[in-house]
């Protein structure tokens, strides 16, 4: 009794915490489902099972109907990508037994169904993707991710290369209802704004988005203004990300969003402006 309670918040407490990793409607599902189970379960098991089902009677039946619904909600949307990418490649099924695995090669034919967004705009996602492929670089990429409010560790893994980490991208946008987002998305990284087309500094909030602080910190700061920014917070420098002008503002960025510390950098900047207008 005691080792199927101690299991039963093992698995629990294995789906709170991908939960907690991946913050989406297939693990909260999953999450509500399991643990919605595991109290049922536990709760006929601590009075008279027999009694009980006869006192809920038909909602019995209901309360299972969910609950076998929300399981087969989560084990489709967990194994959807799978099924996406066998279906855009589907050579790869056709491997014969005593051949060893092929990998997959980043020259791979992609092709994308036409899709739409949440205001049911529709969009050409085989052109977003070819020109994601074709104009922008890896470090483009990230940006994209920033933008959109996509942590690394959804798209991202140890064994994959560019074309896969974009494909990643296009099937989250499009499962989030962000294909119209992310097409703005890659159409402000190819053209960025000018600066005198950004919002004034005062008017910078942390209500905006985090793609405006971004272009603001890139279009108004060169790595020695950024430099003394961080110094100023009280961020080492040398940790955050040295490829480029574009990883420091980015990582920046991302140190103070999880931190919850980007109203002091929005306060230290407006502070900065004022003080240069006075001198």
């Amino acid at each position: 009794m005691l080792i199927g309670l101690i299991l039963k918040f093992a698995v629990m407490a294995a789906f709170l915490f991908m939960f907690w990793r991946k913050q989406n409607l297939t693990w909260g599902v999953g999450l509500l489902t399991i643990t919605s189970a595991v109290l049922l379960d536990t709760f006929l098991g601590t009075f008279n099972r027999d009694d009980m089902l006869a006192q809920f009677g038909f909602f019995f039946y209901v309360i299972s109907g969910l609950l076998i619904g929300g399981a087969a909600y989560w084990l489709f949307s967990l194994f959807q990508p799978i099924q996406t990418l066998v279906q855009q490649n589907p050579a790869a099924t056709a491997v014969s037994p005593t051949s060893p695995p092929t990998p997959p090669q980043s020259n791979t034919a992609v092709q994308f169904s036409p899709g739409t967004d949440e205001t049911g705009t529709a969009f050409d996602r085989q052109m977003i993707f070819e020109e994601i492929r074709d104009r922008l670089s890896r470090d483009d990429v990230l940006d994209l991710l920033f933008d959109l409010g996509i942590r690394d560790n959804e798209v991202m893994n140890l064994q994959q290369d560019m074309q896969q980490l974009i494909i990643n991208v296009m099937e989250l946008t499009a499962q989030r209802g962000q294909t119209g987002q992310l097409a703005l998305a890659v159409e402000r990284i190819l053209t960025p704004p000018a600066p005198e087309s950004l919002p004034r500094l005062e008017k910078i909030s942390l209500e905006s988005p985090p793609t405006i602080l971004r272009h603001y910190l890139l279009a108004h700061y060169d790595l020695e203004k950024l430099q003394k920014t961080a110094v100023a917070l009280g961020i080492d420098w040398e940790q955050l990300n040295v490829t480029s002008k574009k990883s420091k503002v980015r990582d920046l960025l991302h140190h103070l969003y999880r931190r919850n510390r980007v109203d002091e950098l929005i306060a230290l900047m407006q502070k900065n402006a004022a003080s240069a207008k006075e001198s």
